[in-house]
């Protein structure tokens, strides 16, 4: 209950007090979720460049959508059939 009375206090402030609570509290939450991002888009472009060649031949290599559901149909049917 700590939390909600340091809502209703802040809630009891001047509104010029409040609006500067809020902005601290937005800025540091912003600088926060930025860091993070930074990092996070760091660590992507450094895997990123060392596995994209990687990535490229697998596409190449791979069936299509349409092949590996007309395989899954067909292998279906097949066992179908062959219960039967």
């Amino acid at each position: 209950m700590d939390f909600v009375n340091s809502i209703q206090t802040i809630q009891q402030k001047p509104r010029h007090i409040r609006r500067r609570i809020l902005f601290v509290s937005v800025t540091v939450c912003m600088a926060i979720v930025i860091a993070v991002w930074l990092m996070v888009t760091n660590r992507r472009i450094d895997t990123d460049m060392f596995t994209a060649p990687n990535i490229k031949t697998h596409t190449e290599t791979a069936a299509s959508p349409f092949d590996m559901l007309k395989d899954i149909f067909t292998d279906g049917l097949e066992s179908i059939r062959a219960q039967f």
